[in-house]
């Protein structure tokens, strides 16, 4: 990929020789477990060798490609802090297959993108980039939180042709509003046929108990939606069936694939898939392992197991980080862990006082 400098002799088996197809072969053929080609190399030496469609959008708009073929644009949405975008995935191979009469696929198309969720402030540049993209075009939603929701109404009124896939308990979720017209569900394990490309849908609850994420079969790139985001850990949406049990069961399952890459929908693409995830794990367990200590402690409602183990949090965090809580406390429940004396039908009956006691609780004594 370029010149050695003169006298450097301690390269032998830390570097290797390769043309721009040989490094392509790897990005767009990877299989588990082999080398791979990091985004420098892509940006600096191959990006402008490749028949990109990212050329195609306008050109005012901050994206990233990477693997090539997978463009990731964050556009601004209603999400939570400290995040302020939501990434929107988009897959349109220049390849156009020729398989469509092919049955094995729920669906097809020439491109697709995934969790249409900008502000409606930002509907304008989402129908510039739906004018870009071919006609045939499948919309993939991993939850029905409205930062990967919101425009979905934009992506109807531009192009009614389009096929979307969501789990059925995402849709029963989506207002009539965002999407009126009908949709394929999905559960799991299908195949998606985009371009040359084959994606395969991956379900993945936890997040939600409908929360789905996606594979890109050739380049080995995991879209996670919200099961991991850029920065920090995701919270679990305990009132759309978010369970700590089968985030657990989603994490080892994502470790099993042994991704290249993970695209969360919040914040950086990452390189190192399961340093990413065994830390989201040890950060679970290590969470779960101080409530249980609060627990044993004494700490018996909501609020006193989240003031213990959450002392040195903003109380602002405290309702988001509540519901993990809980989350925690049923886990802990399904393996039998919590202590004889804990009452689970006490713990429920102290959630609804939680909101009040929070609001006033005096940080510097720390006392109500």
């Amino acid at each position: 990929m370029g010149n050695l400098l003169d006298g450097n002799q301690n390269c032998q088996g830390l570097c290797k020789w390769m043309s721009t197809e040989s490094c392509l072969t790897w990005l767009l053929e990877v299989k588990p477990c082999s080398d791979r080609v990091g985004p420098l190399v892509v940006f600096a030496l191959i990006n402008d060798s490749l028949q990109s469609a990212a050329r195609t959008l306008p050109p005012t708009l901050r994206y990233q490609e990477y693997p090539p073929g997978v463009v990731i644009l964050p556009m601004r949405s209603k999400t939570r802090k400290p995040f302020l975008t939501t990434n929107l995935v988009i897959f349109a191979p220049k390849q156009v297959s020729d398989t469509v009469g092919d049955c094995s696929f729920v669906a097809h198309g020439d491109a697709l993108i995934v969790d249409p969720g900008c502000r409606h402030e930002y509907h304008e540049e989402l129908k510039q980039i739906i004018a870009c993209l071919p006609e045939k075009l499948i919309v993939f939603v991993t939850h029905h939180h409205l930062d990967h929701v919101e425009g979905l109404s934009i992506i109807q009124k531009c192009n009614p042709n389009a096929t979307l896939l969501a789990h059925e308990n995402t849709m029963r979720r989506i207002g009539k509003g965002d999407w009126s017209l009908g949709y394929t569900s999905v559960s799991g394990e299908e195949d998606i046929l985009v371009g040359g490309h084959r994606l395969t849908v991956i379900f993945a609850p936890g997040h939600t108990d409908s929360h789905m994420a996606l594979l890109d079969v050739s380049t080995n790139s995991l879209i996670v939606g919200d099961h991991c985001v850029g920065q920090g850990s995701a919270a679990l949406d305990i009132t759309s069936g978010g369970n700590m049990t089968e985030y657990f069961q989603t994490s080892y399952k994502f470790l099993e694939l042994s991704p290249h890459t993970l695209i969360p929908m919040h914040g950086r693409v990452n390189l190192w898939p399961k340093n990413m995830l065994c830390g989201y794990l040890k950060n679970r367990r290590s969470r779960e392992e101080s409530i249980l200590k609060a627990i044993e402690n004494g700490a018996d409602t909501l609020f006193d197991i989240v003031a213990n183990v959450y002392s040195g949090v903003d109380r602002s965090l405290w309702t988001a980080a509540a519901s993990n809580v809980r989350l925690h406390v049923d886990h802990l429940d399904q393996q039998k862990k919590l202590p004889k004396g804990f009452s689970m039908e006490n713990f429920i009956g102290s959630l609804v006082a939680f909101e009040s006691l929070v609001v006033a609780f005096e940080p510097s004594s720390g006392k109500l």
